[in-house]
């Protein structure tokens, strides 16, 4: 293209006719029409090594072994067209993509027996080594009673390594919603986990007013107005810890430990209970040795020291889960329950955590001589140390034999206090026939703890 000025014809040198366009300065060169039938005179087409005139369709120019060109004419047969030329390669082109894509398909399609497909690499020997390692797993899971993800101990989960499935032991609670058995494992999983941060703790050593004498008084009298109110167990356990969490904050007075009691108590029940007692009631019981403001003024301070966090794991909970794991009869549930709601009071076992007195209490429970000989159920339990439930829980035998022979010497002792009086509550309580007279029957001594680890399970 050429610029020109506006006002100018075109000049002699060029033969091509320019006309004004739209774009202003911008001309079009137009051919003449001499022009177009001289150019294509002289067009040359090359097509797979043979040359062509466009000008004379039937001369065809061969390609010679000298190099050189020789021209065939008048052979109609032996014509080549441009768009022949095209077509062809237009074929091969489709002829690589069907091979393209019949490869696809032949890896796609699934494998037939007795045949293999046609371009596909066979893996037969990594699969069979796939399926080696499959059963050396699953060997490897059979050789235990509770599978890795099912136990309480399990590493950490962030919320997206949940547990699915259902373990062997709560199959049987499938059809019962109580126990919900999909989240049951979560759940004590997190559990577990806080049950370190809001345990009890030894701290008698701080306190300079009371000791560990009338704690136990303290809670001996606190299972009677359970008794007497009729309140669930979950209460009971859950004020213990409410009191031992805030004596080991707090240095408390001989003559405020009773307000903090039955405090702990109100508090309790207000989480537990759906009719909890009124104030009232709580300053009646202490035969109106406390006023009704005082018990509010102590409620407030109790709950600011432990910042509202009641939602804790006790002992009570894990109790139910282990008897529930190891399939107990109606006789050791009592037992168990009894020996774990014995141990409220004693402060030494403070040291162990409330999982570990819960584990221990069942065993003791089974070794129990007395309880295997009137065990109407005929439990599959026997003496020793269940590997279902040293499985389950991660416990070290050990751990638990220690702790089941510290609470045997406590059940076996009464306690009493400076004045001799015998702090017999839980005991009576569970001389009821409610609770088929578990405390009336011979208590389990330290000779009575099996300390073989039988492989016993339910």
């Amino acid at each position: 293209m050429e610029l020109r000025p506006r006002n100018k014809a075109p000049t002699k040198k060029t033969s091509v006719s320019r006309s004004r366009t739209v774009l202003g300065d911008v001309a079009n060169r137009l051919e003449p029409k001499g022009y177009q039938n001289k150019r294509r005179s002289t067009a040359v087409i090359k097509t797979r090594g043979k040359i062509i005139n466009a000008s004379n369709p039937d001369n065809i120019l061969e390609n010679t072994n000298n190099g050189t060109y020789a021209q065939k004419k008048n052979n109609p047969q032996r014509r080549v067209s441009l768009r022949l030329s095209v077509k062809r390669k237009g074929e091969n082109l489709d002829k690589e993509e069907r091979q393209i894509k019949r490869k696809r398909k032949e890896y796609k399609q699934p494998k037939v027996e007795g045949s293999k497909p046609k371009g596909r690499r066979s893996h037969s020997c990594g699969r069979k080594e796939s399926k080696d390692k499959r059963k050396l797993k699953e060997d490897e899971v059979q050789s235990f009673l509770v599978h890795p993800r099912f136990r309480l101990r399990r590493p950490l989960s962030d919320g997206k390594a949940l547990t699915l499935g259902v373990a062997a032991h709560d199959r049987k609670d499938e059809g019962n919603e109580l126990q919900i058995v999909p989240y049951v494992t979560d759940l004590f999983q997190h559990l577990f986990r806080q049950e370190e941060k809001y345990r009890p703790q030894m701290y008698m050593g701080e306190q300079n007013d009371i000791n560990s004498k009338m704690r136990a008084i303290l809670i001996d009298w606190l299972v009677e107005v359970h008794m007497k109110f009729r309140l669930v167990s979950e209460t009971l356990y859950l004020c213990v810890n409410i009191i031992d969490r805030y004596c080991y904050q707090v240095a408390v007075k001989r003559s405020q430990l009773q307000l903090v009691g039955v405090t702990a108590l109100l508090i309790a029940c207000k989480y537990e209970e759906i009719y909890p007692p009124e104030v009232n009631d709580c300053v009646f019981i202490t035969d109106n040795a406390y006023t009704r403001e005082e018990v509010l003024d102590m409620e407030q301070k109790v709950v600011h020291k432990l910042r509202f966090n009641i939602t804790v794991p006790t002992a009570y909970p894990f109790l139910q889960r282990f008897l529930n794991v190891v399939k107990a009869s109606t006789l050791i549930k009592h037992a168990a329950t009894y020996y774990t709601e014995r141990t409220l009071q004693e402060y030494d076992l403070n040291k162990y955590r409330p999982s570990v007195v819960s584990a221990s209490a069942v065993i003791l429970a089974i070794n129990n001589p007395d309880i295997c000989q009137r065990d109407e159920f005929n439990t599959t339990l026997v003496c020793g140390m269940p590997t279902l439930l040293l499985e389950y829980t991660g416990f070290k035998a050990n751990e638990l034999q220690e702790c089941a022979k510290l609470i045997a010497v406590k059940v076996g002792e009464e306690p009493i206090t400076a004045s001799k009086r015998k702090l017999f509550a839980v005991k009576r309580k569970y001389e009821n026939r409610k609770y088929m007279h578990v405390s009336a029957m011979r208590q389990p001594t330290v000779d009575f703890i099996i300390t073989d680890n039988n492989k016993n399970h339910g």
